[in-house]
């Protein structure tokens, strides 16, 4: 759960995931969600869009030799919905709480 009196609107990291489980993590997020963008361009990135294209949650090795689960504080339930339908083998780290992404 989301600690009362943390900024809901900061970004930070949710998770950590193993960077060689790409395709697995792509197929599943196909099939619980409809609004996926990815790609591999030179770093591996996903993009899952939630409240009508007015939030996403990122998945990415931009900044990291694993890939990243990211995005705003208030997006908590999202992230956990998102790790729920991934194979447990790919799940590398989940702080609690998560931590502030400092790349913003």
């Amino acid at each position: 759960m989301v600690a009362e009196g943390m900024d809901q609107k900061e970004y930070v990291i949710f998770a950590e995931l193993d960077a060689h489980c790409f395709e697995h993590i792509v197929t599943a997020l196909q099939r619980r969600f409809d609004h996926l963008q990815y790609g591999r361009q030179g770093d591996d990135w996903i993009w899952v869009e939630c409240c009508h294209g007015r939030e996403r949650l990122e998945i990415d090795s931009f900044y990291s030799p694993w890939l990243e689960l990211k995005g705003r504080r208030r997006n908590y339930g999202l992230a956990q919905e998102i790790l729920a339908c991934l194979p447990p083998a790919c799940i590398r780290c989940v702080p609690q709480p998560p931590r502030v992404d400092l790349t913003r």
